[in-house]
């Protein structure tokens, strides 16, 4: 079994691996389409980014979670704009990355870093707005 150690270096590069291969999708796609659809996606992982930390700037200045007892989880938002990016590619990368999610849920779960509540409430909140984000800048890349 891993140690606490090794489980929070496993979910400290989680993210992090998961915008590299976001942008090695974007560096490929670059490669077969105009620069203006690339830019496009970059602007919209961007903005999506900006808006998960004006969500946490919200939280912190209005104690939103707190008043339900809960915790915006940066962790699950921030994996989530990577997650539905490479999702949107295709269906093979739907399914991987959603698993992914899945499982690094289950370990902020584990590690303590939130409850399934603050995974959950974090997601209903900020799919819809990265999803629209996503539908007005990104294509498809593939």
């Amino acid at each position: 079994m891993l140690t606490f150690q090794q489980w929070d270096f496993i979910a400290d590069v989680y993210t992090p691996a998961l915008a590299l291969f976001s942008l090695a999708l974007l560096w490929q796609a670059s490669r077969k389409t105009n620069f203006k659809s690339t830019f496009n996606s970059v602007l919209g992982l961007m903005l999506s980014v900006g808006f998960i930390y004006l969500m946490m700037f919200l939280d912190n200045a209005l104690a939103l979670w707190p008043a339900l007892g809960l915790d915006y989880s940066t962790h699950t938002a921030l994996a989530l704009v990577f997650v539905l990016f490479i999702a949107g590619q295709n269906l093979g990368l739907w399914v991987i990355s959603a698993l992914s999610m899945v499982l690094y849920a289950g370990l902020m779960i584990h590690q303590a870093y939130h409850t399934l509540l603050d995974i959950l409430t974090t997601s209903i909140v900020v799919i819809p707005v990265i999803w629209w984000i996503q539908k007005q800048r990104f294509i498809r890349l593939n």
